[in-house]
């Protein structure tokens, strides 16, 4: 193409845009199909896209843009005025770059963050494996080793649901502005396309390469343990599960096993109680499944770090774990309306009339449940909300408890952000405020349920609450 044709102008495409567009509506009719103004996007919402996509593109390396394929089909969607097209070319973008970022940083310590079952683990090995994630996965994963914030977690959450329910992925007839289909850009732009991990996260990779390739000694350990301390919490939570996943491994190094003695008892210190009850679970399931030697490297570390604690006292733990994480996966799928329901039911039946929970995972008992039982954006599965009031109703105040300090949890406050999604979890606080006979709890509770939609998004409710339990 010569020089004298080359257009590139924002103003000039809008212009060239409408002229397609015409010539489109005139052969659609001629096919007898519906007219383009029943198909495409007003000329005026793409313009709003193409005026303001240069400001946006600028963003990005040269390099990220010379392999933005799905990121060309996306302007190319928006250009035609096929916006539901175009959201599920962004969502492509996106995931590609976070599979991508995640290759790069350290795809081992992902994937024993991610995934609990050690069974399934064994499926997950390289780079071409993270498809077998699916999306709702891959940016929780992403979330709990730091590669997005919580805010970019909050973003990324809402744009799968809208891909999920407006986009081309599924059929629907919802309308996308040209302002919401460019906000979604920026979103993805800045907390993912043009955004790599940094701060405690990048600390991290560094520490994990150094246990994986380096000799350490007990000079090199103290300020490595000082600075573990200081990372978030769900670093140390992910960092515990990576090094137990790597002590576990029949076929680590011996130098790996030794720089892993010099830190876990330090890391597993600073973790969190739900992390240490997971390596607990995961010693429990190698013995159910006659992994020996897995289940000896496994006692071997919860020996070394004081954590036999941890080990369930029986099976019902692992039962009811299970039973969780195909609710919770059931969840976040397609149609969970309708596929929730057998899952609910397979879970109420391992929880006895006293409501007796195993400490190991009540915890995860507590949220699953919680976050089944208000729903998501669209609602609540009706077909399996007799299953969840049952058990709610059997929350004794360890339960309730546990209840409480889900207000300071990352997934929560994104999922309160919705408000319809906060009443139902102020009016569970108020039920469980009528219910428990503890004063503290009985405060606590009472914060949640007077809280305003404000407090919640400022994280004041949360702040307040903590302060009781200080």
């Amino acid at each position: 193409m010569g020089e004298d044709l080359v257009i590139y102008e924002p103003n000039q495409i809008s212009t060239d845009v409408k002229d397609f567009s015409n010539g489109l509506a005139h052969y659609l009719n001629y096919l007898g199909l519906p007219a383009a103004d029943d198909v495409l996007v007003k000329v005026d919402e793409r313009s709003i896209v193409i005026v303001n996509m240069p400001l946006l593109v600028q963003r990005l390396c040269d390099e990220h843009k010379e392999s933005a394929y799905y990121l060309s089909k996306f302007i190319a969607s928006c250009g035609v005025g096929l916006f539901d097209a175009a959201l599920s070319y962004l969502w492509n973008e996106t995931i590609v770059n976070l599979r991508q970022k995640i290759t790069r940083f350290d795809l081992d310590y992902f994937y024993d963050s991610v995934i609990s079952s050690s069974e399934r683990r064994s499926e997950f090995k390289n780079e071409a494996d993270l498809s077998k994630l699916d999306d709702w996965q891959l940016i929780k994963g992403c979330l709990d080793t730091g590669i997005i914030s919580d805010i970019g977690y909050k973003h990324l959450s809402h744009i799968k649901d809208m891909r999920n329910y407006a986009s081309a992925a599924h059929p629907n007839h919802n309308q996308i502005t040209g302002f919401e289909i460019i906000g979604w850009l920026d979103s993805c732009i800045k907390h993912v396309l043009a955004k790599d991990p940094s701060g405690p996260v990048l600390e991290v990779q560094k520490l994990l390469k150094s246990i994986r390739t380096e000799k350490l000694t007990a000079a090199d350990a103290k300020p490595i343990i000082s600075n573990i301390k200081l990372l978030p919490r769900e670093l140390i939570h992910s960092l515990q599960n990576a090094i137990f996943g790597m002590y576990n491994d029949e076929k680590v190094e011996s130098s790996v096993k030794d720089n892993i003695q010099l830190l876990a008892r330090d890391i597993w210190r600073y973790a969190d109680r739900e992390s240490k009850y997971q390596t607990g679970l995961k010693y429990a399931r190698f013995s159910a499944n006659g992994e020996i030697a897995r289940k000896n490297l496994a006692q071997e570390f919860l020996r070394l770090v004081d954590g036999l604690g941890f080990i369930p006292k029986d099976q019902l733990a692992i039962e009811i774990k299970e039973c969780l994480d195909q609710l919770y996966a059931a969840h976040h799928g397609m149609n969970n309306f309708y596929t929730e329901k057998p899952y609910a039911i397979n879970l109420s039946k391992f929880i006895p009339e006293t409501g007796f929970i195993p400490e190991q995972i009540r915890f995860d008992y507590v949220k699953i449940l919680l976050i089944c039982q208000i729903g998501n954006k669209w609602g609540v599965s009706y077909a399996a909300k007799p299953y969840y009031d049952e058990m709610t109703s059997k929350f004794t105040d360890s339960e309730i408890k546990e209840f409480i300090s889900l207000v300071d949890d990352s997934e929560i406050q994104v999922i309160l952000t919705d408000p319809r999604r906060t009443e139902t979890f102020r009016q569970m606080a108020f039920q469980f405020e009528m219910k428990t006979k503890d004063e503290v709890l009985k405060q606590a509770l009472h914060i949640i349920s007077q809280s305003s939609q404000e407090l919640f998004d400022s994280k004041a409710t949360a702040i307040n609450v903590r302060k009781l339990f200080v």
